[in-house]
């Protein structure tokens, strides 16, 4: 982050009162400019909360422990930024670190109401977004994030996509760990905000639980080749392995 070399740049790390050494990082941190808070919190949405209370910016991101911005990115954010005035939030595609090597993630806001097609740490949004439709579901423990886009795309917020991909993101998040509660939050989600849509429907969750057992059981013996071979050519959206 501190490397964009980017001016129009509030730095916050919230931090949730860890006890590993991170309070003398942040001690550092704050010696360089940046701002920091560490203190106890209810989890994830309530860190990234405090942090949007706390922005002062016009567009509002978030990065967690691993992630990084690709070289430029808030350049190339801000020129977006000013050509695109209406524009509620700013997306693009993102690298993700994978065993087999990188994999680019598209995206595509369109296809909201079928899961979870924007990139969070690629993710800009207005601060006054926030100030509109809330913050972050508390009460989520994996998908908050897909709960709020999923609200600004329904109350017919506009997305800009940015094609290229602006973050490199570490494998391992939270939702990656428990596949059962991300996809039976998401389809509780999704019937919060769907009127209608059989992404609704129990069918559409049993038909996500066993694309995703099949992807963990084929990595877990091997074939992770014609995973990516699937996620290429018939995933929502396209994945792509690249060399790193």
């Amino acid at each position: 982050m501190l490397s964009q070399g980017y001016d129009g740049l509030e730095y916050w790390v919230i931090d949730g009162a860890s006890t590993d050494g991170t309070p003398e990082y942040l001690a550092d941190l704050t010696r360089r400019g940046v701002r920091t808070l560490s203190e106890p919190d209810r989890g994830i949405s309530d860190a990234m909360n405090k942090g949007i209370a706390r922005a002062t910016g016009e567009l509002v991101a978030h990065l967690h422990a691993g992630d990084a911005y690709a070289t430029g990115a808030l350049e190339r954010v801000a020129r977006a930024f000013v050509a695109e005035p209406d524009a509620d939030v700013f997306c693009s595609s993102m690298r993700k670190r994978e065993e087999r090597g990188d994999v680019v993630y598209s995206c595509d806001p369109s296809r909201l109401p079928f899961d979870m097609t924007v990139n969070h740490p690629a993710t800009w949004t207005r601060r006054a977004a926030f100030e509109r439709f809330g913050g972050f579901d508390e009460k989520l423990k994996n998908v908050m994030d897909y709960d709020f886009f999923l609200r600004l795309h329904q109350a017919s917020c506009r997305f800009h996509v940015i094609p290229e991909p602006l973050v490199v993101m570490d494998s391992g998040g939270q939702s990656e760990r428990s596949l059962w509660l991300t996809l039976r939050e998401t389809h509780a989600v999704r019937r919060t905000w769907l009127r209608s849509g059989w992404q609704r429907s129990s069918l559409y969750l049993g038909m996500l639980v066993l694309r995703g057992l099949a992807r963990r059981g084929l990595q877990g013996i091997g074939l992770g080749r014609m995973v990516g071979w699937y996620r290429r050519r018939y995933a929502l959206l396209p994945k792509h392995e690249t060399p790193r």
